[in-house]
């Protein structure tokens, strides 16, 4: 009879006398598992039969072959009944066994074990799944990127918008650092309701000397006269002048406001402008009435 070891599935060749001896209790000579014999117990494969050979004459068996197996034989026997080292510790205890247990040895050419699953060949999962036309997972359209051209064109209009203010703004200062450019900032200001005049730089001019007397042709009348200095390097707008009559405490008793046309003579061109470094002469006769004016006081300015 034949029985099969359940933890290495090793085969082993069994006697009856064997599965009397410790109620079918046997241990394995490989793996020394303790099984019971009777439920593992497999059915042996049939003997195949050679067919008959032609009568040979007789030919003894040397003496020392016949001695070689029965010491084989007997050497199995021992081993078959000799009691083997108590079992190795595992995870589970193993079922009590008898003092002695039968120590099976694998027979000298095992049944053939169960054949081997054929493993799968790399990659055949990934080409199933790669052609299978059963794929119904569907992945969401990329968005369409954003239309940027709105942006773009709003920027350039802001930029220019912005210019033109700019260019409005300092259209005197434009006119004079590129002369050029001013016939297109004249055309921009008519749109614009403004007009392109010239510098109005009050640190630039200055009063270089003035006096105010009693007029001698004209009673009751005062003589101004003043001389006026562009020091800009361009053409500037005539300033006005502010004259302001003390009395003998410096407090103010009268002022007037004196426009470029109250100052300067008939034949004098006020939108021309001042020249660069021109000097300009004034002589005003002002009617003071009956005021009894000891001082005076001289500003320019542009309103």
């Amino acid at each position: 009879m034949l029985t099969r070891c359940p933890a290495c599935a090793t085969h082993f060749r069994i006697t009856p006398a064997q599965l009397k001896a410790r109620s079918g209790s046997v241990r394995c000579g490989e793996c020394q598992h303790v099984f019971n014999a009777l439920d593992s117990l497999i059915e042996e494969p049939l003997a195949v039969v050679a067919p008959p050979r032609p009568e040979s004459p007789p030919q003894s068996v040397p003496a020392f072959l016949s001695g070689t197996e029965m010491a084989a034989t007997t050497s199995s026997a021992a081993r078959m009944d000799e009691v083997a080292a108590p079992p190795a510790p595992t995870s589970e205890p193993p079922p009590e066994a008898p003092d002695e247990l039968a120590a099976l040895q694998p027979e000298a050419q095992e049944a053939p074990g169960p054949e081997p699953a054929e493993a799968a060949e790399p990659g055949t999962v990934a080409e199933v799944e790669a052609t299978d036309g059963s794929w119904n997972e569907t992945f969401p359209e990329p968005p369409p990127p954003p239309h940027r051209w709105p942006w773009l064109i709003g920027s350039v209009l802001a930029l220019t918008a912005m210019g033109l203010q700019a260019a409005v703004a300092f259209r005197v200062e434009l006119a004079v650092l590129w002369p050029a450019a001013k016939p297109a900032l004249v055309a921009l200001c008519n749109m614009a309701d403004c007009e392109v005049g010239l510098p109005a730089k009050v640190g630039l001019v200055g009063i270089e000397a003035s006096d105010l007397h009693p007029d001698n042709e004209h009673q009751g009348r005062l003589a101004l006269t003043a001389t006026l200095k562009n020091r800009a390097p361009f053409v500037q707008q005539f300033p006005h002048l502010e004259l302001t009559l003390t009395d003998t405490a410096d407090q103010a008793i009268a002022r007037k406001v004196l426009v470029p046309a109250d100052y300067l003579p008939p034949t004098a061109s006020i939108t021309n402008g001042m020249q660069p470094g021109a000097d300009i002469a004034v002589a005003v006769s002002i009617d003071s009435g009956e005021m009894a004016a000891s001082g005076y006081r001289l500003y320019l300015f542009y309103p």
